[in-house]
């Protein structure tokens, strides 16, 4: 964002702040009175989105509004004028939905960090969805230990991972478990760098990355019951390294092979994960009527298996892989339906 100073104007915004609170030396009660005002000062608009970078001090104040960057960032501004120590930490991908997200976490005197959102939730009130595949933090200090400083001249990376001011703080957030990697050596003999990715508005994105060495990687602190890719980037293109699978909660890893075209398949589109939907034909489909659907299974790349028109009911597909990871698109949409399995005449959600 612009260089600007805002120490100043929250100084003085907050100069009464001990007056009016029962316990002047409690970080967590402060915190809530700056957030309540910062509710009425700034808020969330998607448009901003379209902003091509975090607004200034300045900028909010006019607005009033911004993207959760924003949000995250004027608390900061905030609590950190008036000692209170506030992270900005992130997903960069959703991995069962689209999208990513910004938040904030008090610091309290015993280092525990505290989830909120900026100009939205208080330390203690605020949900993030349970699913994560990563969460990072930004940073002051360069970390040494990132990617950008691990490649060689003249190597590319994915631009999310290529940062030099971030640390990994996922098992602060979520369970994980860490992947062990096997790659063919003859596949990969010229690759230094392997990545792991999930599904994002329709596309594969990298989300964390590991050195190769002999053929075999390890990613550390992954999300689980999540579906994964790993892919190599050359030429500045993510291709695959492996097929698909699922990090289950026990560490095990699920394979997702496609195998011999014989099933038949009822099929409904979610747009994020949800619970496991039946295909009854009495289901309330969320399939728009009369629009045109394709279906599409992973062999490397999406592969289709024809096109659909939906009615009232699941749409049917014969003769279709009896194990693989589907992908079932509306023609024309934004391509933000979620992938997913189909298991015991079930589709599960990823």
């Amino acid at each position: 964002e612009p260089l600007e100073s805002w120490r100043i104007f929250f100084l003085d915004r907050y100069q009464e702040l001990a007056s009016r609170m029962s316990n002047p030396s409690d970080p967590l009660e402060a915190a809530k009175l700056i957030n309540e005002d910062l509710k009425q000062l700034f808020g969330f608009d998607p448009r901003y989105y379209c902003h091509p970078t975090d607004q200034g001090l300045t900028e909010m104040l006019e607005n009033n509004l911004g993207r959760c960057e924003d949000m995250t960032n004027i608390a900061i501004y905030a609590f950190r004028a008036n000692g209170l120590p506030l992270t900005s930490d992130y997903t960069p991908h959703w991995a069962d939905t689209s999208n990513n997200h910004a938040w904030n976490a008090l610091i309290t005197p015993s280092g525990e960090a505290i989830p909120m959102m900026g100009c939205e939730a208080n330390p203690g009130e605020y949900s993030l969805r349970p699913i994560i595949a990563k969460v990072y933090r930004k940073t002051f200090s360069i970390n040494e230990d990132n990617l950008i400083f691990q490649l060689k001249q003249g190597e590319k990376a994915p631009p999310w991972l290529s940062g030099k001011n971030y640390c990994d703080v996922t098992n602060l957030y979520v369970a994980t478990h860490d992947i062990n990697l096997q790659v063919d050596p003859l596949f990969s003999d010229e690759d230094s760098f392997i990545y792991l990715c999930v599904f994002n508005s329709g596309e594969w994105k990298a989300i964390h990355w590991a050195e190769l060495q002999n053929g075999k990687a390890k990613f550390t602190k992954m999300g689980t019951e999540i579906c994964y890719l790993p892919m190599f980037y050359r030429e500045e293109q993510l291709q695959p390294a492996t097929i698909p699978f699922i990090l289950r909660a026990d560490g095990e890893l699920d394979w997702i092979e496609a195998s011999s075209i014989k099933d038949d398949l009822l099929l409904v589109s979610v747009t994020k994960k949800i619970i496991q939907a039946s295909t009854d034909d009495k289901i309330v489909s969320s399939l728009q009527k009369d629009s045109e659907y394709e279906l599409f299974y992973w062999n490397d790349r999406w592969e289709s298996l024809g096109k659909r028109t939906a009615d009232e009911k699941p749409l049917k597909y014969e003769r279709v892989p009896g194990t693989a990871l589907y992908w079932l698109v509306q023609c024309n949409s934004n391509k933000e339906e979620r992938i997913f399995t189909y298991e015991n005449n079930t589709q599960i959600w990823w």
